[in-house]
């Protein structure tokens, strides 16, 4: 099956794209809270969150980051990660996270994932 992504970021599958530019913190969270709300208002449920450029994560940032994906999971959606940096995959670990939310090593990997859910 093709995932090529159009011009807004999702594939005809419905999953959407959402990009960290940083580290996975309260301030870049609520950021991301936004677009989250912006796309679940356009009735959009599935996401990948890459995660290439967050090098640290705190725990503001990923309670954040909890709440999207509480309120993305009543909806029937879900999130997935991708391409995480060791210290955030780590940090994950410390905090249970890698339990609760699923991640992969790339997008392909990531958006599979939702082909076989």
């Amino acid at each position: 099956m093709n995932h090529r992504l159009n011009g807004n970021g999702t594939s005809r599958f419905g999953v959407d794209i959402v990009r960290c530019a940083g580290d996975l913190n309260a301030t870049r969270m609520v950021q991301i809270k936004s677009r989250f709300n912006r796309l679940m208002n356009q009735n959009r449920r599935f996401f990948l969150m890459d995660m290439s450029e967050a090098r640290h994560a705190d725990l503001a940032g990923l309670g954040i980051l909890i709440d999207r994906l509480q309120k993305i999971r009543s909806r029937k959606g879900d999130i997935r990660l991708f391409n995480i940096n060791p210290e955030v995959s780590h940090i994950l670990s410390l905090v249970g996270l890698n339990q609760v939310i699923a991640t992969f090593s790339n997008e392909e990997e990531a958006r599979r994932s939702f082909q076989f859910a």
